[in-house]
C-alpha cells in the first residue's frame, strides 16, 4: 500500500477559516477612545469592517485620527422618556393610584 503525501484539503481549509475569523481584542482601543472622546466605554462604536486598522492604533493620537476618519464614533445619549411618568402623575391628580378605597 502506498501512502499519499498530499495533505487533507478539508482539514487545512477549515483550519484556515478558523484562523482568519479569530477575534482581536480591542479593549485598549475602546478605553483610549472613551478617554479621548470624554465618554463611557459603552458609548464608543468601533467600525466592525475596519477591525484590523483599529487594532493597530495604540496611542491617543492614533485613536483621535481614527475618530476624525469616522472609524470610531461616539454614540448619542440614550433617550429616557418621561411620558409614562407624566400620564401617571396626571392620573394621581385625579385621585388614582392612591391605594385608598373611597365610598361615595
Amino acid at each position: 500500500r502506498e501512502r499519499t503525501s498530499a495533505p487533507c484539503t478539508a482539514l487545512s481549509t477549515s483550519f484556515e477559516l478558523k484562523k482568519s475569523t479569530m477575534a482581536v481584542s480591542l479593549k485598549l482601543q475602546k478605553r483610549l477612545a472613551s478617554s479621548v472622546l470624554k465618554c463611557g466605554k459603552r458609548k464608543i462604536w468601533l467600525d466592525p469592517n475596519e477591525i484590523n486598522e483599529i487594532a493597530l492604533a495604540n496611542s491617543r493620537r492614533n485613536i483621535a485620527r481614527l475618530h476624525r476618519d469616522g472609524l470610531i464614533i461616539k454614540k448619542p445619549a440614550v433617550v429616557h422618556s418621561r411620558a409614562r411618568v407624566t400620564l401617571r402623575n396626571e392620573a394621581k391628580r385625579k385621585g388614582r393610584h392612591t391605594g385608598k378605597f373611597i365610598v361615595s
